[in-house]
């Protein structure tokens, strides 16, 4: 008889807390957590559904003709072949290069008639194709009427360098293969790179290498200036006039088109007219998407949602009561603490277990709902009831260990952060633990009970994948032991805490 009032006061005391649980503003988010995987899926769901029907709008393909597409086809062949695409875009890119009449970034300038001058001089009206301050010159050469270069090695003067090591005299030295020290580089106000030839002589012909003929980006050679030749360093003449090392836009056309078979979508890019490349993927992939559920599962819902939607109920049973300064009614009450206490873990574990485990199967007839009638039924009657039995168990567990251990803070610490962040820390570097150490984690056994393990992506680096080996998964009768024994250790803990509890809400104890 004692027990069965002790069970009656308990459940009693739970429809009561049951309303905190469920609507308490301080745990409302609480459904948010459990709902939001679904409305993710939900939205992918409905978006699929409404590219599957667009592209049938357009009519199928037969999916013989779309394996019959090969790379370097010409678009006009695959087009008469395959029909009207369901899909159509076409757009221009263009790249600016090098002028193919120029070479190497290395400009000539014929100056007819020769003329005589002893000082020349290159004035860099604009430095660039790009919004680059500086101006480069890797060689300066002039020619009179013979093949040598007067102006090598010659003394020479111009604006500020950029730097020591880039001054007038790099550009005048015959050598372009230095790397960027050697050249003449400047980002004065007027940029001009002058050599003197020691003489007046006829100067037939000036060369000038810019930025890519040292090896740098095309799109930093000089894109405007002119030469200047004098006598006596005073009067300027200028024999070439508004030119510049020249780019060209290289215009290229792209065409992306789109054919469906009523399973698969094929994407064919064309560039110049040209098959470049062909994407033909399943609009809708049952194991794909089963993979992709397994991991927001175990990543998100296991690991965030029922993690922080456990510390939001539980929490706040206790600790809620403390804050509104109405827990003492509860100590006045003719019912025993352990029965207090059972009362209030009872209503936030049907509270949790029924938003979250709710929300997993929600989830999961989301992620069913989006394909294939016949295949969905396949897989349900093979191993699609077993692996939502399993998700839901998963839910329920959680709900258990976490709850739990978010009671029993609410009664022994006065900061709930403070358990909060230690336990999330120790469950976010599960994975990089070591085997043994995995296995003291209330999340090591609930992936346990998961019927499909979470993908790993494949980009992920090898060294990480090194780290991240998942422990030996528990049985599942050994998950479901080792959780329930965890919890009963820390609701024996919340009891002897709630035995010697004094309520002073100034400074609870």
């Amino acid at each position: 008889m004692k027990y069965q009032s002790w069970l009656k006061q308990t459940w009693t005391i739970a429809k009561i807390e049951m309303r905190r649980a469920f609507f308490s503003k301080r745990a409302f988010w609480v459904y948010g957590l459990a709902l939001f995987p679904s409305i993710i899926f939900f939205g992918n769901s409905l978006q699929l559904k409404f590219r599957r029907m667009n592209l049938s709008s357009h009519g199928l393909t037969a999916p013989a003709l779309i394996d019959s597409i090969k790379p370097g086809e010409s678009a006009d062949s695959i087009l008469q072949r395959l029909g009207k695409p369901a899909s159509d875009f076409q757009w221009q890119s263009s790249t600016r290069v090098r002028d193919k009449s120029e070479a190497n970034g290395t400009t000539s300038h014929k100056i007819e008639p020769a003329s005589e001058a002893r000082f020349v001089r290159l004035n860099v009206v604009m430095n660039n194709y790009v919004n680059d301050p500086f101006a480069r010159i890797y060689e300066f050469e002039v020619y009179g009427n013979g093949s040598a270069n007067l102006a090598l090695k010659r003394p020479a003067t111009s604006s500020p360098p950029c730097n020591a090591d880039e001054g007038p005299e790099k550009a005048l030295n015959g050598s372009v293969t230095g790397g960027k020290k050697d050249r003449w580089c400047s980002s004065g106000w007027q940029r001009f790179l002058q050599v003197d030839l020691g003489s007046v002589v006829p100067i037939k012909r000036v060369v000038v290498k810019h930025a890519s003929a040292g090896g740098e980006k095309e799109e930093l050679n000089t894109s405007m200036f002119n030469i200047q030749v004098s006598k006596d360093n005073k009067t300027f003449v200028t024999i070439v006039n508004g030119t510049g090392a020249r780019l060209v836009d290289e215009i290229t056309s792209h065409r992306r088109v789109g054919y469906f078979d009523g399973r698969r979508e094929a994407r064919l890019v064309f560039m110049d007219g040209r098959l470049d490349s062909i994407d033909v993927h399943s609009l809708l992939n049952f194991e794909e998407d089963r993979g992709i559920f397994a991991g927001v599962f175990q990543f998100f819902y296991l690991r965030l949602a029922i993690f922080f939607g456990c510390l939001g109920i539980f929490m706040n049973l206790f600790r809620g009561e403390m804050l509104d300064k109405t827990l003492h009614y509860w100590f006045l009450a003719p019912a025993r603490r352990e029965v207090l206490l059972a009362g209030k873990y009872s209503a936030g574990l049907i509270a949790s277990t029924v938003i979250f485990s709710a929300g997993a199967l929600l989830c999961f007839a989301v992620l069913l709902w989006t394909h294939n009638p016949v295949e969905v039924q396949s897989y349900w009657h093979n191993a699609g009831m077993t692996h939502a039995f399993w998700y839901v168990a998963a839910s329920v567990l959680g709900c258990i260990g976490y709850g739990s251990v978010f009671l029993a803070a609410g009664l022994l610490m006065r900061n709930p952060i403070i358990p909060a962040a230690v336990i999330l820390g120790w469950e976010g570097i599960n994975g990089f633990l070591p085997e043994i150490l995995q296995k003291a984690s209330v999340l090591y056994y609930l992936q346990s009970l998961c019927p499909v393990p979470a993908p790993l992506d494949k980009n992920t680096p090898a060294i990480l994948q090194l780290l991240l080996v998942p422990a030996e998964p528990a049985s599942r009768a050994g998950a479901i032991l080792g959780l329930l024994v965890v919890t009963a250790i820390v609701l024996w803990i919340a009891r002897l805490a709630i035995l010697r509890m004094q309520v002073s809400y100034g400074t609870e104890t």
